[in-house]
């Protein structure tokens, strides 16, 4: 990373969080209540880009041919994912797959090797 200096360009979001940043840290802020808003912000960014990100996918889905109205998108870090897939795991039947077939268990063939 590139350190700043007074010479460099920024951009006009740049400049506005060193003014932000200056202003709180000369202000009667605890540390903790900046951290606690700069986390805060950031989470708030994250589910406005996740609920973007929902929108794109289920459109592209309506644009593929899928009617389905109730689509749900997951991502690999979504806690509501994991505990409906450990829901549908735990509830999954197994006895209704048999993997029983010749196809599957042809000894004739490994006696031939």
């Amino acid at each position: 990373m590139t350190r700043m200096t007074e010479k460099s360009e920024y951009s006009y979001s740049i400049q506005n969080l060193q003014d932000a940043l200056r202003e709180v840290m000369v202000g009667e802020y605890t540390p903790q209540e900046v951290h606690e808003v700069i986390l805060d912000t950031i989470k708030d960014n994250m589910r406005y880009y996740r609920a973007c990100y929902n929108d794109s996918v289920r459109l592209l889905a309506l644009l593929r041919g899928n009617t389905n109205p109730d689509i749900k998108v997951y991502d690999s870090n979504d806690f509501e994912f994991e505990k409906e897939l450990s829901e549908v795991i735990n509830n999954f039947n197994i006895s209704r797959f048999k993997l029983d077939s010749p196809e599957l268990h042809n000894e004739d063939d490994n006696d031939s090797i």
